[in-house]
């Protein structure tokens, strides 16, 4: 018979620091999400017989787009324990910045998305640096990096537009295109929410992302790098927000310095409703993705209904609190489970 001192080494990383309860709890708030995103389906549907279409059903997925890929990089940044309020700033930065750049040398036009990359991973370090290295709380930091980077773009648009014509063919080709009968969007909002929950999942640094926002002293305690963790995915979250940016770019037209202005709260109400846990260590892309999807048809569905906008806003307002408010009952049903399992080990 083994002994328990025997087995313990044994244990893996995420064993040891009780990721088995949050994988459960990440389990029942993703069918939670789902669950509501069908109730929402079938109020709406019998309210408006106009919102049960293929054609609203592709427009919803279609506004949902944008929204899913910008909250995945969000979802990183919370996974550990973090916020990232400059989102939008990196949008409209990357979408304006670059475009206008591309649109000024032709040349260019082919790499806008590398540029988008390097821009995004740039930004995205510095606000890694704030919070990881000066240890500046991430609220404050990126409440800080949001103006400053709203800030730049102002001073580099001196009040002009870059206008469609300078944007590149094929964006504003892609804008409009339908594959599969969707809209093209939908599926390269998909293929960056599967990549990037893949690279969660398999890669070392998606395990030690969820290690580390599961419980930040353990992680340090066996001897995972906090400030690569903290930057890495801030870089990740820029780069995914820059992307983000082109597509937003390319649907409006029209660029001025404004654009995405707000989009971090709606990035940050999808990730919280999509049941990615805002303490961090709980939650998926998925999730967020799906809470994007919820917020679409929320607003969609108020829309046919012809609801004034301040009550779409305080029917999101609520969406939220009630989602932060589930998340904090599930962490203390964690917690408590995780005490008592350690109580029963130690008895034994």
């Amino acid at each position: 018979m083994t002994s328990t001192s025997t087995d313990q080494p044994r244990k893996t990383l995420p064993a040891r620091l009780g990721l088995s309860g949050g994988a459960a709890a990440l389990k029942v708030r993703f069918i939670g999400v789902i669950v509501f995103l069908a109730l929402l389906g079938i109020a709406f549907s019998a309210l408006t017989p106009r919102f049960a279409t293929l054609d609203n059903g592709r427009s919803i997925l279609f506004t949902a787009a944008i929204l899913a890929v910008a909250a995945v990089g969000q979802a990183i940044v919370v996974l550990t324990g973090n916020l990232d309020l400059s989102v939008g700033a990196i949008m409209g930065m990357a979408a304006y910045v670059i475009y206008d750049i591309a649109g000024q040398n032709p040349v260019l036009q082919p790499y806008v998305v590398v540029l988008a990359i390097l821009l995004g991973a740039i930004l995205g370090a510095f606000n890694g640096f704030l919070v990881a290295v000066l240890q500046i709380p991430s609220i404050v930091a990126t409440l800080g990096t949001l103006s400053i980077y709203r800030g730049f773009v102002s001073f580099y648009a001196n009040a002009t537009e870059v206008t469609s014509g300078q944007l590149p063919p094929w964006m504003r080709m892609l804008a409009t295109a339908s594959w599969f009968g969707l809209p093209a969007y939908v599926w390269v909002a998909l293929a960056i929410v599967i990549t990037t929950a893949v690279a969660l999942r398999v890669l070392p640094w998606g395990r030690k992302i969820y290690a580390y926002g599961s419980n930040p002293k353990a992680a340090r305690f066996f001897g995972l790098n906090s400030t690569r963790i903290i930057i890495g995915a801030y870089v990740a979250a820029g780069i995914i927000a820059a992307i983000a940016g082109l597509l937003l770019g390319a649907q409006v037209g029209n660029i001025n310095s404004l654009l995405a202005s707000g989009f971090e709260m709606q990035v940050l109400a999808a990730v919280v409703i999509g049941g990615v846990s805002i303490w961090g260590g709980s939650g998926s892309v998925y999730g967020a993705a799906v809470g994007a999807i919820v917020l679409a048809t929320i607003n969609n569905g108020l829309v046919l209904l012809q609801v004034q906008e301040y009550y779409r806003l305080l029917i999101q307002g609520a969406a939220i609190v009630a989602a932060v408010a589930v998340d904090a009952l599930v962490q203390r049903r964690i917690h408590s489970a995780t005490t008592r399992r350690r109580i029963m080990e130690v008895v034994e």
